[in-house]
Formats: structure tokens, C-alpha cells, sequence
């Protein structure tokens, strides 16, 4: 099903406090290398709450959806020196709050994260 608008919204409009009410208590954050993993609401705010993450702008940008799965391109400034080209799969669950966030290291691998069969 498509995602309700209020999370769309919150997430178009890069309203951090906003998001951190709307992570569910066991969110979990996978990046996009080994070892970036945040299992819980309190570890993925503390993650986005870092000096460096606080300090950029995002411009977040809705580029699909399918299945409760959003495709975001945050579009940072500046962008993370380790993966220049960040997009992110946000999964939001049945009560609208976001259960997953996965890093991907470009557009297409993004993409094609929801495109998978299951």
C-alpha cells in the first residue's frame, strides 16, 4: 500500500524532530558498510544528532515508493565524504512509523531494492 502522508510529508519537509517522533522504538539503521548499525530509536537519533550529521543541510527528495518502502535521496550538503551518492530505503510499518532505514551507495541500487519479489 502507499505510505500515509503525514511521514511523506515530514520527511519532504527534513523535519528532524518531526522524524525522531515517528522511528519506531526497535527502528533499525543498516548502512551501507559493515558494522553501521543502529538497533533502536535512541541509537539511530543519537547517529543523526552527531556534530557532522546536524551541520548538513538535506533537501530530502521522494523518488519512489512501493510497499511501504520510500526511495530518498537526501540530497546533503555537503554530501558524506564515504558515499557521495547516499540514497535511502525508509520502511514504514502498519502504524505509519518508520521501522527501517537502509543505506544505499547510489540511485539505482536504491531502486532496485524495491523491486524485490517477495
Amino acid at each position: 500500500g502507499l505510505v500515509a502522508g503525514g511521514i511523506r510529508e515530514i520527511i519532504e519537509q527534513a523535519d528532524r524532530d518531526a522524524f525522531f517522533s515517528r522511528l519506531a522504538p526497535d527502528v533499525v539503521w543498516i548502512g551501507v558498510y559493515p558494522g553501521q548499525l543502529c538497533r533502536n530509536r535512541e541509537q539511530v537519533v543519537a547517529m543523526l544528532e552527531r556534530a557532522v550529521n546536524v551541520e548538513r543541510v538535506i533537501r530530502p527528495q521522494i523518488l519512489a515508493e512501493r510497499h511501504g518502502m520510500l526511495v530518498v535521496d537526501p540530497h546533503a550538503d555537503p554530501q558524506p565524504e564515504w558515499v557521495s551518492e547516499l540514497h535511502q530505503v525508509i520502511v514504514v510499518g502498519e502504524d505509519d512509523d518508520v521501522v527501517e532505514i537502509r543505506d544505499h551507495p547510489d540511485r539505482d541500487s536504491a531502486l532496485a531494492a524495491l523491486e524485490v519479489p517477495w
